[in-house]
């Protein structure tokens, strides 16, 4: 991966998110399992020709920082603990920060912004939480319960005295019990995501199967009502027919401004978009 300075960073700087393949040949880690086949493939296909420029990955020095920090500290648990599986022809890894051999705890620090805290956006983590689960399982080890520890990085006291449903404190825990049924549903899912992988490892990258809407993290399309000569819309439908209904209501004088939803994990957080021609084509319907 090339690494830009379009700010003239320290040399310091530009070491410390300097970034190296984040899986070996042959294997998946617990995190890149969560992204599209596609994203997978091109981001490993194209690794050399990638391109980051510094600023824009600043925020992952916080992370390896809090997770430097905490791996010092000392305690009772097993930290910084690796496991991995065979699955079909492949290896699947995960890292967790901690687990307690006593409570069945595993616990895995995150640095985030308050907006996953209040939007609830946690699929993700339960899912990376799961593959843990998981792969202690299959090491011999039980697992009773899941915890993730997040650092929040943009927490503002003043908006948390104003906002009842803005996280109150700068870090929030999320956690979940496990299940045998949780281990099951999730290891279907690795095998099955593996399986995909694997197939498509001789295809095309133009012919690769398509992200998700889910995995794209895209919005829907939405129908905005306006009015002739105001500049914000009346309101915003979710639906066509929602909005029809309210354009016959106020009559004329009023239209229907279709706004396209966006990817934008595509547009801001995938590395491999350049190569991507599901999202150049994208790009090109949105651009008229």
């Amino acid at each position: 991966m090339k690494i830009t300075n379009s700010l003239g960073l320290p040399e310091a700087l530009v070491n410390a998110v300097s970034l190296s393949p984040h899986n070996k040949a042959g294997q998946y880690s617990a995190t890149t399992l969560l992204k599209g086949a596609r994203e997978i493939l091109l981001t490993k296909r194209h690794w050399e020709e990638l391109e980051v420029d510094v600023a824009d990955n600043i925020w992952a020095l916080f992370g390896t920082a809090v997770h430097a920090v905490l791996e010092e500290q000392e305690t009772s648990e097993f930290k910084e603990e690796y496991l991995q599986a065979v699955v079909s022809s492949s290896v699947v890894t995960g890292r967790a920060d901690s687990y307690c051999l006593d409570t069945k705890v595993i616990t895995d620090y995150k640095t985030a912004s308050t907006w996953k805290i209040k939007f609830a956006d946690f699929d993700d983590w339960r899912r990376q939480g799961l593959i843990y689960a998981w792969l202690f399982t299959k090491s011999g080890l039980a697992v009773k319960r899941v915890r993730f520890v997040a650092l929040l990085k943009d927490h503002s006291k003043t908006q948390a005295k104003r906002d009842a449903g803005y996280p109150q404190s700068p870090v929030y825990v999320y956690e979940f019990d496990i299940t045998p049924e949780d281990i099951a549903e999730i290891e279907t899912f690795v095998l099955q995501k593996v399986e995909q992988l694997e197939s498509c490892d001789n295809v095309a990258d133009d012919d690769l199967p398509d992200c998700t809407q889910a995995e794209r993290w895209a919005t829907e399309d939405t129908f905005a009502v306006k009015k002739e000569g105001r500049k914000t819309a009346i309101r915003v439908y979710e639906t066509m027919e929602e909005a029809n209904d309210k354009l016959a209501e106020l009559g004329k004088g009023h239209y229907i401004e279709e706004r396209k939803g966006t990817s934008k994990k595509c547009a801001d957080y995938c590395y491999a978009s350049a190569f991507c021609n599901q999202w150049q084509k994208e790009k090109e319907e949105q651009n008229g």
